[in-house]
């Protein structure tokens, strides 16, 4: 059953991801930057912060490789660099954009009590949704005069891998113990 309701979140998830992508209306230039000063350096953050919390040891092995591979690989860097190269380093406008949602992210980690599994949640839609959103950016960064891909090409391979094992980490962390999961 919570399997069924995990693949069905996804599943929604995507859509509505689908949806927002495709009927964006904001420049190429706005969604990259906007992208980047989101996400630069929030995404691991959000993967550090979960650690601590989860329950399950699987969760924990499967949130610390991602940690592992976004270091040991410098995506921060890599996608700094793609937002430069694309003319959408991102400026303080941007970053006020973003940061009433950021601020609504930031908050699932209270409850401390649910923080494991509300942070692992996140990481694994932000993983599966990316499927969508990165080609997205790529096309985006295109049109903007972009000739290096290798933020987009990397999060490509590693982001199916790293929704698969999410998912899986997921299904097991809701079976342990979370009052009110869905």
């Amino acid at each position: 059953m919570k399997k069924n309701k995990i693949a069905q979140l996804i599943t929604d998830t995507k859509e509505m991801i689908q949806y927002k992508v495709g009927n964006s209306k904001a420049s190429d230039r706005d969604v990259l930057a906007r992208y980047t000063a989101a996400t630069a350096v929030n995404f691991t953050d959000w993967v550090g912060k979960t650690i601590p919390w989860v329950r399950h040891e699987l969760s924990r092995q499967v949130l610390i490789d991602n940690l592992r591979c976004e270091t040991v690989d410098d995506h921060v860097g890599m996608l700094l660099n793609f937002a430069t190269l694309s003319g959408a380093m991102p400026e303080r406008s941007d970053y006020s954009h973003v940061e009433e949602e950021l601020k609504k992210v930031r908050s699932i980690f209270n409850p401390i009590q649910q923080a494991g599994l509300s942070g692992l949640a996140l990481c694994a839609m932000l993983e599966s949704t990316s499927e969508i959103f990165i080609p997205d950016l790529a096309e985006r960064a295109k049109r903007l005069g972009c000739k290096d891909f290798t933020y987009t090409d990397v999060h490509g391979v590693a982001d199916v891998a790293h929704s698969d094992g999410a998912i899986r980490a997921l299904e097991c962390e809701v079976t342990m113990g979370y009052s009110n999961w869905m």
